[in-house]
């Protein structure tokens, strides 16, 4: 799209304090867009948020966790005092998880990968379609990569996660 479509659009992006989800906020701050940079780590967001105004985007930081059903909603409600209504939403929260054969990974570590990748994705989903369905309008990006297509050996616990997305 053009740069001008996008002056009058918000976008959502999680995991935006750093990897792929920084430069996808960044990215749509250029084009133009509002930004909402969501994240857990605040440091994280306030860089990202910085480089995005120093740019002469215009960027809203909330800290949350899409694990989090309720932070999500709150973040929906702090989008809609600041810039009104959502437009896009991208999923980029997403950690790798354990590496390592199933039976020996911190199981632990197991489950916070399903649910940062998975669970965050459902929340961020449940928070922003309400909004979308009402206005008729929105769309949802959510990432995905090569963990998703074919069986990773080690990385059982992202690539269930991604998988899980896909499908």
């Amino acid at each position: 799209m053009p740069q001008s479509n996008w002056n009058a659009k918000t976008v959502l992006v999680t995991g935006a304090g750093r990897g792929l989800g920084k430069r996808f906020a960044i990215g749509f701050a250029k084009l133009g867009a509002k930004v909402v940079l969501l994240s857990r780590s605040k440091g994280e967001l306030d860089a990202a948020r910085l480089e995005i105004e120093h740019g002469g985007g215009n960027a809203l930081r909330i800290v949350a966790d899409v694990r989090d059903r309720e932070h999500m909603a709150a973040a929906m409600d702090r989008i809609g005092v600041h810039f009104g209504s959502l437009d896009v939403a991208i999923c980029a929260a997403g950690i790798l998880g354990p590496i390592g054969p199933f039976l020996d990974a911190d199981f632990n570590l197991w489950r916070e990968t399903i649910e940062t990748n998975v669970i965050g994705v459902a929340n961020t989903c449940r928070a922003a379609v309400p909004g979308m369905k009402e206005r008729r309008s929105g769309k949802i990006v959510v990432l995905v990569g090569p963990g998703s297509e074919a069986g990773r050996p080690n990385f059982t616990a992202y690539a269930a996660s991604k998988t899980a997305n896909v499908r």
